[in-house]
């Protein structure tokens, strides 16, 4: 078992890929901590764990609040001595363009990357004390490409590649390891109600040029799929890989 005797933490881990990704986890022996704003989804997962005979707990968080992470952290030290996996996850999905409100601005930063940074920067010292720690961050395509009417969310997702790199660097030192993994088009809640909203069923989906289609695999991908290969970038299997993006994208950041 890849992570047997870990201890992970998992933002936004209440559904999507956060759920995938602790749900699978947990498969190889992690003791997952489901970090989640919605009390109801994040003690789903941890109960969903459980009963396969893992082991989880679920903590409340609302990461556009740096109190609140502080009181994570706390949550954390009182019942762990230590983290060896860090998954920041959680991601405010807010689409606009140039017409974006200063408000909109913020809302969106002080989750995708302020959130991100303020959880590393208070997780670090449980961090520290793994023999060999990782985070992985959840970057997108959105990281790297143009997108009408994206603006907001792409920067945040730009920021995220940057940030794991320079967190790379820093703490390549003290044998902490820091990734990014950036999906393509995964069958979350919310792209499951955009392809609704446009009239299409799963297949038409997986088949349409603006979505499946646009991959060289010409499909919507499952969240477990990227919850594999954060699983690989988690695991010893990837001691000597840091500062990396992997893309889980069919390859259409490749076409």
């Amino acid at each position: 078992m890849r992570l047997a005797n870990k201890v992970v933490v998992v933002t936004g881990g209440g559904t999507g890929i956060g759920k995938a990704i602790c749900l699978r986890f947990a498969e190889e022996g992690g003791e997952i901590i489901v970090v989640d704003q919605n009390q109801e989804t994040g003690k789903q997962t941890a109960e969903e764990i459980e009963s396969a005979g893992g082991k989880a707990c679920y903590l409340f968080c609302d990461l556009s609040l740096e109190t609140e992470i502080l009181a994570l952290t706390a949550s954390i030290q009182n019942k762990y001595d230590r983290i060896d996996v860090l998954v920041n996850n959680a991601a405010m999905f807010l689409l606009k363009g140039i017409d974006a409100t200063r408000e909109d601005w913020e809302q969106i930063l002080s989750v995708n990357v302020i959130g991100y940074a303020l959880t590393c920067k208070h997780l670090l010292p449980l961090l520290r004390k793994s023999s060999a720690g990782a985070i992985v961050n959840l970057g997108s395509i959105s990281s790297f490409i143009a997108q009408p009417q994206f603006v907001t969310y792409n920067a945040t997702k730009a920021a995220i590649v940057s940030m794991t790199r320079c967190l790379a660097l820093d703490l390549a030192p003290e044998n902490i390891r820091v990734n990014a993994v950036c999906p393509g088009t995964i069958w979350t809640q919310i792209v499951e109600r955009l392809t609704k909203e446009a009239g299409l069923t799963r297949e038409q989906a997986d088949a349409h040029p603006d979505w499946g289609g646009a991959h060289m695999i010409p499909r919507i991908a499952d969240p477990r799929e990227v919850a594999n290969a954060a699983l690989f970038l988690a695991s010893e299997e990837a001691s000597f890989i840091t500062a990396e993006c992997l893309m889980v994208d069919g390859g259409y950041t490749a076409k």
